[in-house]
């Protein structure tokens, strides 16, 4: 009776003096032996990796969400483009706001990519080349060049989006 209390005391020991980092926990580590899950589970190593990946989870939709409101200022500013001046500017600051926006949280979350910060650099080059110029749907060939630039601007938007992962 005596040793197998000895051998549990033991036990107890071993495993608590084994403090396992809650950077080295991963869930998904088939290969981890017991003692680190158990240390990991105990230490809360698992419920951080969790938190982590829903702050990552939680940031990835609201960039989402950032895209689709780029895309439905594109749609206001396609349909304004067809209509009175004023309506098209307004729309226009929409969409650059947007734009700005969503560039700003990518450059911050995702900056360290070259392929993203290429990306990211022609958009924001596209956006600040439509700001400088003046607004007008006076001239039916103005009209048809803002429209390719909105097409070639939401081409450019779903590829960034796509590289992304977002849906």
């Amino acid at each position: 009776m005596n040793v197998r209390l000895l051998l549990g005391f033991s036990v107890l020991l071993a495993v608590s003096g084994c403090a396992t980092q809650p950077g080295e926990c991963d869930a998904s580590n088939r290969d981890a032996s017991l003692f680190t899950k158990v240390n990991c589970d105990a230490g809360g190593g698992y419920s951080e990796q969790i938190r982590q990946n829903e702050a990552a989870l939680a940031k990835s939709q609201q960039e989402n969400a950032m895209f689709h409101q780029v895309y439905q200022d594109i749609a206001a500013q396609q349909a304004a483009s067809r209509t009175d001046l004023l309506a098209q500017q307004k729309s226009q600051a929409a969409l650059n706001q947007s734009l700005s926006q969503l560039l700003g949280s990518l450059k911050a979350r995702k900056g360290n990519k070259a392929q993203v910060q290429q990306q990211i650099a022609s958009l924001e080059q596209q956006l600040q080349a439509a700001q400088a110029k003046p607004a007008s749907t006076a001239n039916p060939k103005q009209l048809a060049a803002k429209q390719q630039e909105l097409k070639a601007l939401q081409k450019k938007v779903n590829q960034l989006q796509f590289s992304l992962g977002y849906e």
